[in-house]
């Protein structure tokens, strides 16, 4: 299983040194504004830290299902498929990489920003001043008296709520190939299946925010339930996605 993971992990090299190059320009044009006194590019460049936090997120997890769509349509899923292992272990190394990457991009563009702005909170002096700016604007977003926890909360759920989403390109991309085989209009057939699947399990989620509420619904009006229910659409996708693999990708 880890040679595997390793093996998908470095499929995605290139995008990767991209993303590390502008991390890089991130911090210098941060610490080139604390160098020549500009506000204007330190605020600049922590907000480009942190908005990429989320942005390469995002674009790593698209480019996860666009490589196994890549693998599927080339000589490259023979190869793939003929190793000795079994296609839960294929699967599983492609769906633990693809979590992998968006974590770790994720964790270098919040730490550095994180990093850079306690850097600045430090060098002004004005540690008390800067929180309570923070919190004050937290609470106007939200509309609510702000608690910390809420960005806890946030994170867990963009992330549940990404996963969710990456195992399902993966299994429309299974579906499209399996159907279509190498037609050119299987990457369109994946992306009309990708859609209809979101609204199936949204429709599923409707129908559990109905239960009763237990544990309390949160700042962002989650419950155990819509939790319990993203966990078990996460579990039946990868299995009904190992089972078509196994039936119609085998060799």
């Amino acid at each position: 299983m880890l040679k595997l993971v390793k093996y998908e992990w470095k499929k995605q090299r290139t995008s990767r040194l991209i993303i590390l190059g502008l991390l890089v320009a991130g911090i210098i044009a941060f610490w080139g504004g604390i160098l020549f006194k500009s506000d204007t590019v330190t605020a600049l460049s922590l907000a480009f830290l942190y908005v990429f936090a989320i942005l390469v997120l995002f674009y790593t997890g698209v480019e996860s299902v666009l490589v196994f769509n890549r693998d599927l349509r080339t000589k490259q899923s023979y190869m793939l498929f003929m190793v000795p292992k079994s296609i839960w272990e294929i699967l599983g190394a492609k769906f633990i990489s693809a979590i992998l990457q968006m974590l770790f991009v994720f964790a270098l563009f919040f730490a550095a920003g994180s990093l850079n702005l306690m850097a600045a909170i430090w060098r002004s002096g004005k540690i008390e001043a800067l929180v309570h700016v923070f919190e004050n604007l937290m609470r106007t977003i939200t509309e609510t008296n702000f608690d910390w926890m809420i960005l806890v909360e946030a994170a867990f759920i963009l992330f549940l709520s990404w996963v969710m989403i990456i195992l399902i390109g993966f299994l429309a991309v299974i579906l499209a190939r399996t159907v279509l085989v190498k037609s050119r209009f299987a990457g369109l057939f994946a992306f009309i299946l990708f859609f209809l699947i979101n609204v199936a399990v949204e429709w599923g989620y409707r129908f559990s925010d109905l239960l009763p509420h237990v544990g309390g619904t949160g700042h962002f009006g989650w419950d155990i339930w819509n939790i319990l229910y993203y966990i078990i659409v996460c579990g039946g996708l990868f299995l009904v996605s190992g089972w078509l693999a196994d039936r119609k990708l085998s060799v």
